[in-house]
């Protein structure tokens, strides 16, 4: 029984800290459509464990935003909100224009204010 009792505490434990994530990348969600707001991100990730398999058409080039080029942008951006401001940060990312950077940046951004929360002591990581 005590076995079960702590298998059950880690899945609470796990959920807590998915919903914390969550919770965290809605905000954050909120803050860049009070800037921008035309932005809808990406859904979130599907349980594709139920889908069939899908083979992706073979690529010649790795898509623009995995490009070392954007993923610098992402970072500048991402030290432009914890260096100066939230808001200067989203100014810059709203001339941008481009939809795939803000879903990268946001991405980003919750995983690095996530780590500093947790840092902070704020949240509590499994």
């Amino acid at each position: 029984m005590e076995r079960e009792i702590a298998e059950i505490e880690q899945k609470l434990a796990e959920k807590k800290q998915e919903l914390n994530r969550e919770t965290l990348h809605s905000v954050v969600q909120e803050k860049i459509q009070e800037h921008i707001s035309d932005y809808q991100p990406a859904g979130p990730p599907t349980d594709v464990s139920s889908l069939p398999p899908v083979i992706p058409p073979p690529v010649t080039e790795p898509p623009a935003y995995l490009s070392d080029e954007f993923k610098n942008k992402v970072q500048e951006l991402v030290n432009v909100a914890f260096n100066e401001s939230l808001d200067t940060a989203f100014k810059a990312l709203k001339q941008t224009g481009n939809p795939a950077l803000i879903d990268a940046f946001h991405d980003v951004l919750v995983d690095q204010l996530y780590d500093v929360l947790v840092e902070r002591g704020k949240l509590k990581k499994i």
